[in-house]
């Protein structure tokens, strides 16, 4: 009976049309479901990603800063000579050398988070802490448990262990440590160590933590350095996350049957691994029970389908007539029912689908905009790039692209009127307007990596032809008549492919430069010519004139050399960003001049930054400087004319005068009849150094000369420039230039220059040209 049913209901033609329609509906909802739950799955992998890693790469960076800090210590330690002194020293000197280091220890060993500095000495096995002072033997230290790998420094240049404190301070019992390690060396031989105890509770409590996270941090040999309680996980289950994830900047692993994304990233300085584990249970709840439903919905119209069928040959099949009108609306079906349930399901799941993917679609501006931005910083590397670009530039094609730059003209001056707020709108809408105008030919992104302007992706729409130069000259005159905002354009050459574009920006760059000499509101293309013309070295010389006639009060010498400057730039051509770093620094030193002194700055450099000199051109440059001159020498000339700064000049004269002798700040003040601590004060005002420093940098300038312009030997030179002692003469010489006396003199016999220049001594005392 039931095989004689089916194959009359089979037979039917409505009956197997509702069948068609009924398995129709079930795969359309089987595949919005499982679509929508896929494209939901990948935009939060998106979206959770770059958090997660900014976190890590946050807490990494604190951890790094802590031992970048305690690693300085250690390496200036190194090379400290009381150190190198107990290290050399012989057993028997130990005690008696050992009172200078350690008080230099204790003097380190102040800040929170250190336990302990202790120097190392491997011939003799001894140790001097700054906690409990000098031992003759490792063992008879408090807490020697370093002693079993600290011989590995040997083989390291830096070693970093975890471990617990076992010393007799009772307060410290148990206490976890991160030990800290650095190599003294010798002549190529490994002599002491360094090792400073830091504290392990202090360090990782300066971590920012996630509430829906878990992050831990291993170190090269694959053991957990944090956290050291209440572990969320097993240890064996953790080591095959860390099998799984591999080196890949983040994976999804199971855990305990819970699944979870894994991110992660690496210290360069200290070797550890810093993983998170956010569960995913939570974030994929509701669009798994979203999927669930539909699946269920995709049940239910089967079962609809069925019960139609049922329906239509037991009781009219009355809902054939509701599908057959939707599916044929221009005809006429009789004598059938209604299926009207279905369509609402229907509309709402598709609604609910198209709601996801507009979100999808808003977010993903901001997401290219930072792709941009890191692409053209160097921030990213290949793999990342490829894997973004195939994720966020969907619809584009593979090049080629074309890169510019919007730049505002004279960024400080058109900055200066408008309070922060209102700079960041009007940059909005340049932004808008800028989209907006390139829109209709081009596909665009645009990011923001400097203040004064944009920096805009370009690939055209189809194959037709476009000028792009047209394009960006229409686009400065828009912005000029509708924001009133002038702008200048560099256009770099064509990038064939993605990982070109940061040498497209490079050339956009250079080729907006020009507008030093070009002037305002241009657009400039570059060209391999401008890459190639006027390599020559500028001649820095005028930048020192302009120094010296700003300390000597002679406005109008000042004045002259800045013209001379200036017509000679603009003659011969010089690359724009030689002029721009050769300008910065000039103005950086008068900066210094001016701060040294205690002296009001001038209107131009009271908020200076670097863009200040790149978005201008050179006749306001030329303008400025010439501003700058004119109020400073003004206030100098006044400022020479004190009590303090004859006295200063008195004291630099007295120094001058007797470098080869042994002469100290009591012998200084003497010779100005004053006391020291006054003689002291006003030096320091007035200079901007100590007079032991100032002291100390004539003499070394002294001995330059002697080496470069004769043969003397070092005993005789340590004694023309004020040392009674050859060794002393050579460490100070050494801490001053970063070089031996005997290596400066062999480097000066090969070339014109220092290897090491003296440079010139920034306070805002000079001497007397009258």
């Amino acid at each position: 009976m039931l095989r004689f049913k089916l194959k009359f209901l089979l037979k039917n033609k409505q009956t197997r049309l509702i069948l068609m329609l009924t398995l129709s509906v079930s795969l359309l909802i089987t595949m919005i479901g499982l679509f929508s739950y896929g494209e939901y799955r990948d935009a939060l992998d998106s979206e959770l990603n770059t958090p997660n890693i900014e976190l890590l790469q946050i807490n990494l960076d604190v951890t790094n800063r802590a031992f970048r800090e305690s690693d300085n210590k250690a390496v200036d330690l190194s090379f400290h000579p009381a150190v190198l002194k107990y290290i050399n020293a012989k057993t028997v000197d130990n005690v008696e050398i050992s009172t200078e280091p350690q008080t230099y220890l204790r003097t380190l060993a102040t800040e929170p988070d250190i336990h302990a500095i202790s120097v190392i000495k491997f011939k003799d096995h001894s140790i001097l802490s700054s906690s409990y002072g000098y031992k003759a033997t490792w063992e008879l230290a408090p807490d020697y448990a370093w002693s079993t790998w600290i011989e590995e420094i040997k083989e390291k240049p830096l070693l970093i262990k975890r471990r617990l404190y076992t010393g007799t301070d009772s307060q410290l019992g148990n206490t976890e440590l991160l030990s800290l390690a650095r190599p003294i060396v010798q002549n190529g031989q490994v002599t002491g160590a360094i090792l400073i105890d830091l504290d392990y509770d202090w360090l990782f409590s300066k971590m920012y933590t996630h509430l829906s996270s878990y992050q831990f941090v291993y170190n090269l040999d694959g053991d957990l350095i944090y956290p050291k309680l209440n572990l969320p996980f097993p240890l064996t289950e953790m080591n095959e996350v860390l099998s799984s994830i591999d080196v890949s900047p983040f994976a999804h692993v199971k855990v305990e049957g819970q699944a979870y994304m894994a991110n992660q990233t690496f210290s360069n300085v200290t070797g550890w691994r810093l993983i998170s584990l956010v569960p995913m249970e939570q974030l994929l709840k509701n669009v798994t029970i979203a999927r669930n439903m539909m699946l269920m919905l995709s049940l239910i119209s089967i079962i609809v389908g069925c019960s139609a069928i049922y329906y239509y040959n037991f009781a009219a099949f009355r809902p054939l007539k509701r599908i057959n009108k939707l599916l044929t609306p221009d005809q006429r079906a009789a004598g059938h029912g209604n299926l009207y349930d279905l369509e609402p399901v229907i509309g709402k799941l598709v609604g609910d689908f198209q709601s996801k993917s507009r979100v999808a679609e808003w977010s993903m501006p901001e997401l290219r905009s930072k792709f941009v931005h890191d692409l053209i910083t160097r921030s990213i590397g290949t793999q990342e790039t490829e894997t973004k670009w195939e994720h966020y530039f969907l619809g584009w094609e593979a090049g080629p692209f074309e890169t510019i730059i919007v730049s505002i003209d004279r960024h400080a001056q058109w900055s200066a009127p408008y309070i922060e707020e209102d700079q960041m709108l009007l940059k909005y809408a340049m932004n808008n307007i800028l989209v907006e105008y390139f829109e209709p030919s081009w596909r665009t992104v645009t990011a923001a990596p400097q203040k004064d302007g944009l920096v805009v992706l370009l690939q055209p729409k189809g194959q037709t032809s476009i000028i792009l130069h047209e394009d960006a000259t229409k686009l400065v005159e828009m912005l000029q008549e509708l924001l009133k905002i002038s702008v200048s354009i560099g256009i770099g050459r064509s990038a064939s492919s993605i990982a070109q574009v940061t040498r497209s920006y490079t050339e956009a760059q250079l080729a907006l430069s020009h507008r030093l000499y070009e002037g305002y509101g241009r657009v400039r293309e570059y060209s391999a010519k401008l890459h190639d013309e006027n390599t020559q070295a500028m001649d820095d010389s005028w930048k020192l004139e302009v120094i010296h006639a700003l300390k000597s009060s002679d406005m109008d010498a000042g004045l002259l050399w800045i013209h001379r400057w200036a017509a000679d730039t603009r003659k011969k051509g010089i690359q724009p960003q030689r002029v721009f770093r050769m300008v910065d620094d000039l103005l950086e030193e008068v900066l210094d001049i001016a701060v040294a002194g205690g002296h009001s700055l001038p209107v131009e450099l009271a908020d200076y930054t670097w863009y200040q000199v790149t978005t201008m051109d050179l006749s306001e440059i030329e303008e400025m400087l010439c501003s700058i001159v004119v109020q400073l020498s003004k206030e100098l000339g006044q400022h020479r004319q004190s009590k303090e700064y004859q006295l200063a000049q008195s004291m630099i004269q007295y120094m001058e005068n007797n470098l080869q002798h042994n002469i100290g700040l009591q012998d200084i003040a003497s010779h100005v009849s004053m006391g020291i601590s006054s003689v002291s004060n006003i030096f320091k005002e007035e200079t901007g150094t100590t007079v032991y420093d100032y002291l100390t940098n004539l003499r070394i300038d002294k001995a330059c000369e002697l080496l470069q312009d004769s043969n003397m030997k070092l005993a005789d030179i340590a004694l023309l420039v004020g040392y009674q002692n050859e060794n002393s003469f050579i460490r100070a010489f050494r801490k001053n230039k970063s070089i031996t006396p005997g290596k400066f003199r062999e480097s000066s016999k090969y070339s014109n220059e220092y290897a090491d220049q003296p440079k010139p001594r920034q306070t805002s005392v000079s001497d007397d040209s009258e």
